[in-house]
C-alpha cells in the first residue's frame, strides 16, 4: 500500500510539473541529505563513479514559493527515498539556479520534479 501511495505521489508531481519537465534534464540521485529551509527544500545526491556531473553539482533545490502541493509531495518523496535508501530520478533545469534562494551556481540547480525508483 505504501508503494502505491508513493507511486501516486510521484505521478501527481510529474503531472503538476509536466510543463517544466519537458525542458528538463533527468538525473539519477542517491539522496544523502534532505534539507528544509525558510525559503527552499533541497536534496544532496551522492557522487556516482564515472558521472562527473554528480560530483560537480550535488545539490538540487526547489523554492518554497512553488505551489505548496508540489513542494509537499517533493519533500515527501525525498524523505522517503533517504529513509529507505532508495534511488531517485530527478528532473532539473541545468540552466537555472538563480530562481532558488540559496542555490549557488557552483554546486546547485533548480529541482523541477522527482520520482522514486
Amino acid at each position: 500500500m505504501k508503494s502505491l501511495i508513493h507511486a501516486i505521489c510521484a505521478a501527481s508531481l510529474l503531472i503538476i510539473c509536466s510543463t517544466s519537465a519537458q525542458a528538463a534534464q533527468s538525473r539519477s540521485c542517491t539522496p544523502i541529505e534532505v534539507g528544509v529551509f525558510s525559503n527552499r527544500i533541497h536534496v544532496k545526491c551522492a557522487a556516482i563513479k564515472g558521472k562527473a556531473y554528480t560530483k560537480d553539482i550535488p545539490y538540487y533545490a526547489m523554492a518554497l514559493k512553488n505551489g505548496s502541493l508540489q513542494v509537499q509531495l517533493t519533500l515527501e518523496l525525498l524523505i522517503t527515498a533517504k529513509a529507505h535508501k532508495r534511488n531517485l530520478t530527478i528532473w532539473v533545469d541545468m540552466a537555472d539556479y538563480k530562481s532558488v534562494p540559496g542555490c549557488l551556481g557552483s554546486d546547485c540547480r533548480r529541482l523541477i520534479a522527482v520520482a522514486i525508483k
